[in-house]
């Protein structure tokens, strides 16, 4: 099993966690930084309804059950286990140039309710 942390560039405040989408970076012990965008089934569907499209598609995008923390930890943890990572999501760099030189120790887990002070990407 793979140690990861998972960190919110836009923050978390406002998040619905039933029909939202968010970024994540997700950041490995190995020293790899990752980006995509989690949406719900519900807010694909707005967003389609809302533009009147009769496609949707995004750039790193996963589908998550729930935006809840627990959630997108459960949902990233599976894309981890199931070794899709480096296809669902895009390699975005290295911790140290992403996270201003901090360890992957010392980035604090935002999906365990933690916020993350400093510089990020």
């Amino acid at each position: 099993m793979m140690d990861f942390k998972i960190t919110f560039p836009a923050g978390y405040n406002e998040t619905n966690e039933l029909d939202d989408n968010i970024d994540v970076h997700i950041i490995l012990e190995n020293g790899n930084v990752f980006v995509a965008t989690l949406f719900t089934l519900a807010n694909i569907q707005k967003l389609m309804t809302q533009s009147s499209s009769a496609s949707f598609w995004a750039s790193d995008m996963i589908i998550a059950a729930n935006l809840s923390r627990e959630g997108i930890r459960d949902t990233i943890q599976e894309v981890i286990d199931d070794e899709y990572l480096e296809h669902a999501c895009t390699h975005i760099g290295r911790i140290e140039k992403r996270y201003a030189g901090m360890s992957f120790d010392q980035i604090p887990d935002m999906a365990d309710g933690y916020k993350l002070i400093g510089k990020q990407g």
